[in-house]
């Protein structure tokens, strides 16, 4: 487009950051401008997670084991996690949200995949693969704590955990008569065995699934609706597609925003002034669907209302309103390493750990 003098007006860019923004909205909460990890395009940061993901599904594996390449990729993807420009206070959440997840997952792979390996830790029976009907007196006392704590303070939660904790550290100390009516089989004998190639199998384990979730986080955190779009015009998807991916992305996003309304509409009329429940809680988190649900049908109808006035149809022929984001050495660099990592997938079987330190495998 041309000017009076004669030169080009330079094109609007929409997806650069208004000035003196620090904070942009992306798929999940907000992410800084100048985030590490999102000046890569968004087709190489899908690639590089899709094969950082096959490289670590293929280290993690059971019967050749590689903590090594688990670990180094872990690494990288905790870097990734670092460099998606979250919020710091964000980022300790998800890294305290993930710790019981890898905790249980480690204690979960222990208990119930019993290896066998060159030095046994612990072996001790878990289940003799049958269930006992019948009723023992741990039980009714178990029984009568929990309807004796619900009749003096009105809770049900805290006295089922108190009775049965009361009653686990008690039956392995005083053994109480129990009558058994009939025995079912169920299931099979588990027994906790515990040897050293099983503790490196589920720190592998836990090693990769790391790694899974930091990369997918700052993928996630890192990619804004825009850029999305952005890539589909690159890839040339149809416009009636793009229309619908970025109608969904936009609901997505005032949905949010209305949410966070109504919360903050929830917290001024002091809804948080006494001490609540977990149920409570729920109930509360659950009344907010009714006016969230509310607010979108009525959004619904004005986006529809503001396509109709402005004479949309899904067919025409638009324009290309957002930019595409180019191509750089940064992003062919990481083209070279997805390329490395896709045949380190698919390619001839490469152990780090194997060669690197091959006694720690035998």
């Amino acid at each position: 487009m041309k000017g009076s003098k004669g030169l080009r007006t330079p094109l609007p860019i929409f997806m650069d950051v208004p000035p003196g923004r620090r904070y942009v909205r992306s798929f999940i909460f907000s992410r800084r401008v100048n985030a590490p990890f999102a000046r890569f395009h968004l087709l190489v940061r899908f690639l590089l997670v899709i094969c950082i993901s096959i490289v670590q599904l293929r280290a993690i594996d059971v019967a050749r084991p590689d903590p090594l390449a688990a670990a180094l990729l872990s690494l990288l993807s905790l870097a990734m996690f670092l460099g998606s420009g979250m919020h710091s206070r964000v980022a300790r959440i998800y890294v305290l949200l993930t710790i019981p997840t890898l905790i249980s997952l480690f204690s979960t792979w222990i208990v119930f995949n019993p290896v066998p390996g060159r030095v046994t830790l612990l072996e001790a029976p878990v289940y003799s693969g049958h269930l006992d009907l019948g009723i023992s007196t741990w039980f009714l006392l178990w029984l009568g704590l929990t309807l004796g704590y619900f009749l003096w303070t009105r809770k049900v939660i805290l006295g089922l955990v108190l009775a049965a904790l009361f009653t686990f550290i008690g039956s392995h100390f005083l053994a109480l008569p129990t009558w058994t009516f009939a025995q079912v089989p169920f299931f099979h004998p588990l027994t906790l065995l515990v040897s050293d190639h099983g503790l490196l199998i589920a720190l592998t384990k836990v090693l990769g699934y790391s790694g899974l979730i930091f990369s997918t986080i700052a993928l996630v955190v890192s990619s804004r609706d825009a850029e999305l779009i952005g890539a589909l015009r690159q890839l040339r998807v149809p416009q009636p597609v793009i229309f619908f991916i970025s109608t969904v992305f936009r609901a997505l996003d005032l949905a949010l925003v209305d949410y966070q309304t109504i919360h903050q509409a929830q917290l001024a009329r002091a809804i948080n002034a006494r001490p609540r429940s977990f149920l409570r809680q729920l109930s509360d988190l659950a009344s907010i669907s009714v006016p969230l649900i509310a607010v979108m049908i009525r959004r619904s109808g004005e986006i529809g209302d503001a396509l109709m006035a402005r004479g949309y149809r899904i067919n025409q022929v638009t324009n290309d309103f957002y930019e595409t984001q180019p191509w750089s050495v940064m992003d062919w660099s990481a083209i070279v390493l997805c390329l490395l990592l896709f045949y380190l997938s698919f390619g001839t079987h490469f152990n780090l750990t194997a060669l690197l330190w091959p006694a720690i495998l035998v």
